[in-house]
C-alpha cells in the first residue's frame, strides 16, 4: 500500500511535534514541602518557615498549618536553605 507524499509528510510532522508540548509542560519550577515536628516528634503548628535561595539571597515566607506541613508553590531551580522560627 503506497502513501501519498503529502499523507506521509503530515503523519511523519504530527510523530516528531507530538512529543514537544508534555516537554515544554516540564517547565523549572517546583514544589517544596515538608512537616516542622518538635524533638519529641509532635508537630509544630503555626511556626514560619522561610525559604532562601542561596544563589540570590532571594526569601520566601510561610506559616505551618494545624497540623505542621508548609508549601512553598512555583520555586525557582537553584539551592535553598529552610529555616524555622517559633
Amino acid at each position: 500500500m503506497k502513501m501519498k507524499p503529502c499523507l506521509r509528510f503530515c503523519l511523519c510532522l504530527a510523530l516528531l511535534t507530538g512529543g514537544f508540548g508534555s516537554a515544554l509542560a516540564q517547565g523549572t519550577a517546583s514544589r517544596v514541602t515538608g512537616v516542622v515536628t518538635d524533638p519529641s516528634g509532635a508537630v509544630v503548628p503555626e511556626a514560619n518557615v522561610t525559604l532562601t535561595n542561596e544563589g540570590t539571597q532571594v526569601s520566601f515566607t510561610t506559616q505551618t498549618t494545624s497540623t505542621g506541613t508548609y508549601v512553598f508553590d512555583s520555586v525557582q531551580v537553584g539551592k535553598y536553605t529552610v529555616t524555622v522560627e517559633k
